[in-house]
């Protein structure tokens, strides 16, 4: 039979702790979900390498900044007329410009309801949470944005651009109407 060892003071006081914790949240292992991290981590991982992996379509040597785009080759390889394309860059023009107006106007809705309502609520750790979790969601939005604002300008320059030539030489960083 054994015996049970009485604690006293302190190490008493932690046991009983201790115990009426678990009795309330239960395991602490479980509170964190380890299972949906590790599975979440597997997926940013392989995205990342997806990401990183060359297509079997863009193995030709990319176009050196710069380059204009030329459409009436760009006609002969498709077999249509020099019109067509022009059409169809207007009208990628024209879907750049509304995609990025749209990321655009959301993130700046978005960070003035987000300061809004910091601003206007006392401050506890669940906040400062929201406030970590909420940046990564606001600088896909930039991203977005900016990456279409790119897009527009090079469809309205007619030429290849990288990001840095186009914070460079453009007027604006909004993108404008075709």
């Amino acid at each position: 039979m054994k015996t049970r060892q009485v604690q006293t003071g302190p190490r008493r006081f932690f046991a009983r702790t201790r115990k009426l914790a678990r009795l309330v949240i239960g395991d602490p292992r479980t509170l964190v979900a380890w299972s949906d991290v590790t599975r979440n981590a597997a997926l940013i991982e392989a995205l990342g390498k997806a990401l990183l992996k060359p297509k079997a379509g863009m193995q030709n040597p990319r176009a050196p900044d710069g380059t204009p785009i030329d459409i009436a080759a760009i006609a002969a390889e498709y077999g249509v007329e020099p019109r067509v394309v022009a059409i169809l860059l207007d009208q990628r023009q024209h879907e750049t410009y509304r995609r990025a107006l749209a990321a655009s106007m959301l993130a700046v809705v978005l960070v003035l309801g987000w300061t809004g309502e910091m601003l206007l609520s006392h401050w506890k750790g669940s906040q400062i949470l929201a406030a970590l979790e909420f940046a990564p969601f606001w600088t896909f939005l930039t991203l977005v944005a900016f990456q279409n604002a790119w897009l527009n300008w090079q469809i309205r320059e007619r030429r290849l651009g990288s990001a840095r030539q186009f914070v460079a030489t453009a007027d604006s960083l909004i993108p404008r109407r075709p």
